[in-house]
């Protein structure tokens, strides 16, 4: 805005009958009214955190432990849910006595293998040569039993126990790791520094796989979603800057997420945008976000709103007609930051109002400065 005038501006009320003596006053601006920036849509938002996490269960069980109630802050690695673990701790304990049959049978395995490796015809050693003359001997007067065949199939037997009873080992070790796994599922864990947005289990609760049992958000900046329809999401790219009010607080905020396609009943594009650090917003706040303009040409002008009358039911200027101050009654639009506010009717780019004017100062006033034509 360009000031008309820093000087001491004299104010004459118009009567009637006559002109009162002058009044002298502390020089208010004089500035002249510009185009408002072209204004897109408005969407109502809702502010949400900038991490979610919702705990599922795992596994079926009584629920034994919550941290809290919604609003707990919770700490990284916490444990915020539990569930009962009596019966998946029995399981454990026949496991573990399953592993160690399974040890014994694979010791006695190797052992008899060991055994028949070495216990070639009844005991005699496969290397004797009387042996084998005896064995020949045999076969000789009907004995139609082949002993080397027979050693073979026992050494087989020996050594399929053996790798059986170590398949029982290994299969036993798994189950043992398996059980400790849904141990572990029985217990929800925070993986950040954050509060508990959601409640939906009381200890006590028998709950099945993949139920609800808690959501967490992150203690970090929020984040605003809002669900933009399909046709005024063309202009929107990732990355670029939105104006996000909450009661009348611009912030500046960065697109961070657009759905890559639409909601098929409300043929809306979910938007997420980034907000800065500590601008007081808070997850669950109706925010407000302003779209980029479809169009270059603004829609009125724009003024700052300490040229506002105070003390008015409705929203009013002063203007300069001649040297005269004129009462203007304006409609207002949406504020645009930086103290400046929209003004949709009652005044036209180029007009000349009194910023900060003075109390109890009116319509009737001439204007007069002391040195000069205003800029």
């Amino acid at each position: 805005m360009i000031p008309r005038s820093s000087t001491v501006i004299r104010w004459f009320p118009i009567v009637a009958l006559g002109l009162a003596p002058a009044m002298t006053l502390a020089a208010p601006a004089l500035i002249e009214v510009h185009p408002a920036p072209a204004l897109g849509p408005v969407l109502g938002a809702r502010a949400i955190p900038g991490q979610i996490v919702v705990l599922r269960a795992q596994t079926a069980g009584r629920v034994q432990y919550v941290a809290g109630p919604a609003g707990t802050p919770v700490r990284g690695s916490e444990i915020v849910v539990a569930l009962d673990t009596d019966a998946l701790l029995a399981q454990r304990a026949q496991a573990e006595a399953a592993y160690a049959a399974a040890q014994v049978a694979v010791s006695n395995g190797y052992s008899q293998y060991q055994v028949q490796l070495y216990n070639y015809g009844g005991g005699a050693s496969p290397w004797n040569p009387f042996a084998w003359f005896g064995q020949a001997l045999g076969a000789m007067m009907g004995n139609q039993q082949n002993p080397w065949a027979n050693y073979l199939a026992a050494l087989d037997n020996r050594r399929a126990a053996a790798l059986q009873a170590q398949a029982q080992l290994q299969s036993a070790a798994y189950r043992i790791r398996e059980i400790d796994a849904e141990i572990r599922n029985a217990y929800g864990v925070s993986p950040f520094y954050g509060v508990i947005l959601q409640k939906d289990v009381n200890p006590g609760d028998v709950v099945q796989p993949g139920q609800s049992l808690l959501v967490l958000g992150g203690a970090g900046p929020a984040q605003v979603l809002v669900q933009v329809p399909t046709s005024m999401s063309a202009g929107l790219r990732l990355g670029a800057a939105l104006q996000v009010d909450s009661d009348g607080r611009l912030v500046s905020a960065r697109i961070v997420q657009i759905a890559p396609q639409a909601d098929a009943q409300t043929h809306t594009i979910a938007v997420k945008l980034a907000l800065p650090s500590n601008t007081g917003i808070r997850a669950g706040d109706y925010v407000t976000v302003h779209l980029p303009a479809a169009q270059s040409t603004s829609l009125g002008v724009a003024i700052p709103q300490s040229a506002l009358l105070p003390g008015r039911s409705l929203p009013s200027v002063l203007v300069d007609v001649q040297g005269i101050t004129q009462l203007r009654v304006l409609r207002l639009g949406e504020p645009l930051g930086n103290g400046m506010v929209q003004v949709l009717s009652g005044l036209r780019p180029g007009d000349i109002i009194v910023n900060d004017p003075p109390a109890g100062i009116g319509s009737g006033y001439r204007l007069q400065t002391t040195a000069g034509a205003a800029a």
